[in-house]
């Protein structure tokens, strides 16, 4: 994927994650082309081959560039904090979030979880590098587990989501 500062493949990047989004509001992300991908973003092929590897790739720099999960420097402190943090997230992303979803690439949040959490300070920061790696993959797969189940089902608020993330991470649901 392109990391680089020239503008013309930064607008680029854009128009294409743009068109992919549209493209997904009215056809499954599995017949959405390569072709049509560049067509509908008005670059060629070979543009969008020097910019990204797939259509995973565009998901990615989505979810990076403006539907990133970043936990807010006092949730790391607070169990309740990173809980309602996360629960205003999903709430706050339920669309996008269900664009991705019933796409069948809810599973590309993840990673995107786990990236944010490594970058964030605040998570564990006093735990050695192994257990807060396993740490943060854990969460990443909890988090993404209840995004998923939440896109599914008749919404509920960010209390009862933080409530609910709170029993599961405290061990309290677990008796």
């Amino acid at each position: 994927m392109y990391c680089g500062c020239n503008e013309k493949a930064l607008s680029s990047q854009r128009a294409i994650a743009c068109a992919l989004l549209e493209l997904m509001e009215h056809a499954p992300y599995a017949d959405i082309s390569i072709s049509a991908l560049c067509r509908a973003a008005g670059i060629s092929r070979p543009t969008f081959y020097s910019l990204f590897g797939s259509k995973d790739d565009v998901v990615s720099y989505i979810l990076r560039e403006s539907h990133c999960y970043a936990p807010e420097p006092e949730a790391g402190s607070c169990l309740q904090s990173f809980c309602l943090s996360y629960s205003r997230y999903i709430t706050g992303q339920r669309h996008f979030l269900t664009l991705l979803v019933n796409n069948g690439v809810g599973h590309l949040l993840y990673q995107s979880i786990f990236d944010s959490l490594m970058d964030c300070g605040c998570f564990l920061q006093t735990e050695d590098a192994l257990s807060r790696r396993c740490a943060a993959n854990f969460t990443a797969g909890a988090l993404t587990g209840v995004a998923q189940d939440y896109v599914k089902r008749e919404a509920c608020t960010d209390e009862e989501l933080c409530r609910l993330l709170e029993s599961l991470f405290s061990g309290a649901m677990f008796g």
